[in-house]
């Protein structure tokens, strides 16, 4: 997957004149730009703190006889190693300076008796030229000039999502959380991936505004999507604010009896956000009731005009459910069941719960203690649902007979 997202951003500014630009995924980053080349020769020189992954690098429009080198930024080993069997300057904190041959980068030395010295208390002075910065060095034998398209894979800048939304109004505001390990002016795509939730993209062309910035996805494809920044960021971690708005959503208590046992256990609360006006990136949803924190679920990608389902988010403190069941066996083809659930509402408003059990999938003849009971059984998944409204204080009984079939 990463192999072919790299391909995509790379293609994406290959054939576009730009600067350097910054594509941010979760977890790494890919870095874009061109180069010139003079008489065969191009330096790209990688911003200071960046951990590079040489192996990434892709170069565009170069003869065939270009050799490409990584050189890693200078460090006090390095600099030790340049300088081994070679004598330095060295200052001791008292004051005292001599010259010392560097046998070792660990490191050790060798004055002038002969005698080893294992790190002395001071500091060696060399007169190397000192380059912090890794560099890609490219030579083509034919003496090219002009530009070329660069791109390669950074380790250590990422960005991720956090939604928060209240089910007091079912207002939702996100977070845009950006990590960067370099100094960047400008030109940052953070690039959203589905990461597996199973919510499909399909068009993007929404645009959220805020105030004095925006942040804008941009149509790419059925995997990812690319949102421009325009604010300026820092190196750390920089929050943007891109959304806070009001949505269309449902809270729902299910009483999933397949999972639960014979004692009262509070229902689960689910939430639903009908048909979002706006696309929303994926990343992680956290719950609240006023100021009361509920739970948290991870989305997907998620496309304008499609729903966003949090099941059991949480479970209810005031509202219960439990199940109790007799079974009796009737002939070897049938096995006859009763169930009973019962509801308990400690609140003090009417609640309204769905009871959701697992009765197979050759289940038939149902039987409720009610008239015109109005329940929905699929027979391809075995789920029967039944929904049932509870008064403050009370406790509802819904009682369902039924036989399942075990021989054609």
């Amino acid at each position: 997957m990463k192999r072919f997202l790299i391909l995509v951003v790379f293609i994406i500014g290959a054939f576009v004149a730009f600067s350097e630009q910054l594509y941010i995924f979760n977890g790494f980053s890919i870095l874009t730009g061109e180069v010139a080349f003079e008489k065969g020769r191009a330096v790209i020189e990688v911003p200071y703190g960046v951990q590079v992954q040489p192996e990434t690098f892709s170069v565009f429009g170069v003869p065939e006889s270009t050799t490409i080198n990584f050189v890693p930024g200078d460090s006090v080993e390095s600099l030790y190693e340049r300088n081994l069997g070679r004598p330095v300057k060295f200052v001791y904190e008292d004051g005292r300076v001599e010259r010392l041959e560097v046998v070792s980068p660990l490191p050790v030395f060798r004055n002038s008796y002969g005698e080893i010295i294992v790190n002395p208390k001071g500091y060696p002075v060399f007169s190397d030229e000192f380059s912090p910065n890794a560099r890609f060095l490219l030579n083509s034998q034919d003496s090219f000039s002009g530009q070329s398209s660069f791109a390669y894979q950074v380790r250590n800048n990422s960005w991720t999502t956090r939604y928060s939304l209240s089910l007091k109004d079912f207002s939702l505001t996100g977070l845009m959380i950006v990590h960067l390990e370099m100094e960047t002016d400008e030109n940052v795509t953070l690039v959203s991936s589905n990461p597996g939730y199973g919510y499909a993209t399909r068009d993007m062309a929404a645009k959220m505004v805020n105030e004095s910035y925006s942040v804008s996805p941009a149509t790419s494809d059925a995997e990812t999507r690319l949102y421009e920044i325009s604010v300026p960021l820092k190196r750390g971690t920089n929050y943007i604010a891109f959304l806070s708005e009001l949505f269309s959503g449902d809270k729902r208590l299910v009483f999933r009896a397949s999972r639960g046992g014979s004692s009262f256990t509070g229902v689960e609360i689910d939430v639903y956000l009908n048909e979002v006006p706006i696309d929303l990136p994926s990343g992680v949803m956290e719950v609240w009731s006023e100021s009361v924190y509920l739970g948290s679920a991870g989305i997907g990608n998620i496309a304008k005009g499609e729903s966003v389902v949090l099941q059991s988010i949480a479970r209810s403190i005031e509202v219960s459910g439990r199940k109790t069941t007799v079974t009796t066996l009737g002939d070897s083809k049938y096995r006859y069941y009763k169930n009973t659930y019962y509801v308990r509402n400690l609140s003090e408003e009417t609640v309204t719960v769905e009871i959701e059990d697992y009765l197979g999938q050759n289940a038939e003849q149902f039987h409720l203690n009610c008239e015109d009971c109005d329940f929905e059984y699929i027979k391809e998944t075995g789920m029967w649902t039944y929904t049932v409204s509870v008064d403050p204080g009370e406790v509802a009984e819904v009682e369902v007979e039924y036989r399942v079939r075990f021989a054609n």
